[in-house]
């Protein structure tokens, strides 16, 4: 079985996003991966954690942070080898 793929959330586009497994992740905005299985999965766990909110400035000021650090890490992480 392969990697699976990353299911999230994009505070900057409002939408979700699926990035295939293996794979360097396409979009470099504000996006928040779940684990989750699926998209309706994500979806579920998004709103869990983050409620209604589609865009980074209808988040709380904390999760706006948290959404912000989330990005750095990735950013700061070694670029994996694409296969």
């Amino acid at each position: 079985m392969g990697t699976p793929d990353t299911h999230a959330w994009c505070f900057d586009h409002g939408r979700a996003h699926t990035f295939k497994g293996g794979k360097e992740p396409w979009c470099g905005a504000a996006w928040v991966a779940f684990a989750a299985t699926s998209a309706e999965e994500a979806l579920t766990a998004k709103q869990a954690a983050y409620g209604d909110a589609q865009f980074l400035h209808q988040l709380s000021a904390a999760d706006q942070l948290d959404v912000i650090k989330i990005r750095g890490t990735r950013s700061e992480a070694p670029a994996q080898q694409q296969t």
